[in-house]
């Protein structure tokens, strides 16, 4: 026989508690057992006046925050009727079923009150977190960036100079531009021709600006114009993230710049992150080929720290050229010594790749037997040499063993593995604010969920089960009884 659900009727439930509806196994229950808010009152606290109305617990603006990057919800409006319709979020904010839950309005308020720093120390607080759980350890650290998309479109894009507000309006300017300027004569003779733009050949460098160098959008003129096959044309920013820890689980910096910021200009400084907020000492770094530059090969090799980091290759890679690997390094004499027996010489200094250009004497290579395999345009040959080739031969030895492929391997799986959950989780697929400032504290905001997700998890794996307390239990019809008669009035215990 098939039933009809009836529609049910308001009622009032006596012993219904919130408690009990949240089980015990609950993401939020969990977090809220193993952290202890209290301390963004303290930090939280320079931001308020001691008079005035009182606001909203920053704890609980914090908690919505975290709710919210949590569970991937990014619009602050639709968080807000989440937190007043889902049970859960109303348990774990401590608002009962009769208490109004806070508006969206207070968050936008909060984040132009608060200070940037105040965000960065409750990502350095979910890191502690991690070390509490055993997350966090000495190992390699994994560096690696992702692209954000902006929340513009490529239309709002137009020239810089539109941006710039004139000191007076047009009709003072029309005014001043004709008592100032004198009338032009009526003969003007004839008018120099147009000129006229050469057309560029093959293989020369375009004289016109790049579109980042003249084009600012209107919605979000900190976001930059990016171009990527998978992707297309669009406005984006990006986050440069370190991650760390037991099987690369903790995410220990993260930095937010412009799209067109390159990769290998923000290794030191994701390192110095790194450093600063875990207190963890740099041994090894692992990241992709993008990083392999001469300075960050320097800089690393002056430090003592291990590189697992491809080398960046230049122009063309010709396989059917001879390679450096044919040529012999002398070091006393500082030249490379070619196949047929001559002396490659320091020639000039390319400082934009950080490397020296060694090349064959004039006129050597025209009648080397060596030609076509060497050098087949005839011209003398010429090598570069990286400025720390020490350290980058020290670091190709590393690659080609089973320890650097390895690292490699788990690059992938934590760097790429961390964007990854990011971006269809928790909403780091496109900026939910407009500005660097704005970006960098989502980018925070969504290093800290991820990083207490792990942490409680790993806190609740490793304690024991209890039985669930006497208060939490669900109370039996004999309990009911006796607590309804205990709540009567002493007029009706009279006449029963």
């Amino acid at each position: 026989m098939m039933k009809q659900q009836p529609r049910f009727e308001a009622k009032f439930y006596y012993h219904l508690s919130l408690n009990d509806l949240v089980p015990e196994d609950h993401l939020l229950r969990q977090i809220d057992r193993a952290v202890d808010f209290a301390f963004i009152r303290p930090l939280c606290r320079p931001f308020y006046s001691h008079t005035g109305r009182p606001s909203v617990d920053p704890v609980v603006l914090f908690k919505m925050l975290l709710v919210g990057y949590l569970y991937g919800i990014t619009s602050e409006r639709r968080l807000a009727r989440e937190l007043n319709l889902n049970l859960a979020y109303r348990w774990f904010l401590g608002y009962d079923f009769d208490q109004q839950t806070p508006d969206h309005s207070v968050l936008s308020k909060a984040r132009a009150r608060f200070s940037p720093e105040v965000f960065e120390d409750f990502f350095r607080r979910s890191i502690d977190l991690c070390r509490e759980a055993g997350l966090l350890e000495e190992g390699p650290v994994y560096v690696d960036s992702t692209l954000i998309q902006a929340s513009a479109a490529v239309d709002s894009l137009a020239p810089k100079e539109d941006h710039v507000q004139p000191p007076l309006s047009i009709e003072e300017y029309v005014q001043r531009l004709y008592t100032e300027n004198d009338p032009p004569p009526e003969d003007e003779g004839p008018q120099p021709p147009e000129p006229s733009f050469p057309r560029r050949s093959r293989g020369q460098r375009s004289k016109f600006p790049r579109p980042n160098q003249t084009l600012q959008s209107k919605t979000d003129p900190e976001a930059t114009l990016v171009n990527r096959p998978e992707f297309g044309r669009h406005l984006a920013y990006k986050a440069h993230v370190a991650v760390s820890g037991k099987r690369g689980q903790v995410i220990t910096a993260a930095v937010a710049t412009t799209g067109a910021e390159a990769d290998e200009h923000l290794l030191a400084e994701v390192l110095w992150q790194h450093c600063r907020l875990s207190g963890l000492k740099l041994r090894e770094v692992v990241a992709d080929a993008k990083y392999g530059t001469s300075f960050n090969f320097l800089y690393l090799g002056r430090l003592g720290i291990r590189a697992v980091i491809p080398v960046t290759r230049f122009g063309v890679m010709r396989k059917d050229i001879w390679g450096r690997e044919r040529f012999q390094w002398l070091a006393e004499e500082d030249a490379y010594l070619c196949p047929a027996g001559k002396q490659l010489r320091r020639y000039a200094q390319v400082r934009g790749t950080q490397r020296v250009q060694y090349r064959a004497p004039k006129g050597s290579c025209a009648a080397c037997p060596f030609r076509q395999q060497c050098a087949p345009s005839g011209r003398e040959r010429t090598i570069h040499r990286s400025w720390g080739q020490k350290s980058v031969e020290q670091t190709e030895e590393l690659l080609a063993s089973p320890l650097g492929k390895q690292r490699l391997i788990e690059r992938k799986v934590c760097s790429e593995g961390a964007f990854g959950l990011a971006k269809e989780l928790h909403g780091l697929r496109r900026t939910r604010l407009r500005g660097r400032r704005w970006v960098q504290i989502q980018l925070w905001l969504t290093a800290a969920a991820m990083n207490i997700k792990r942490a409680v998890r790993q806190i609740a794996k490793g304690a024991k089960p209890t039985a669930p307390a006497q208060a939490l239990r669900r109370p039996s019809l004999l309990a009911a009884l006796l607590s309804m008669l205990n709540h009567s009035s002493p007029k009706c215990l009279q006449s029963a």
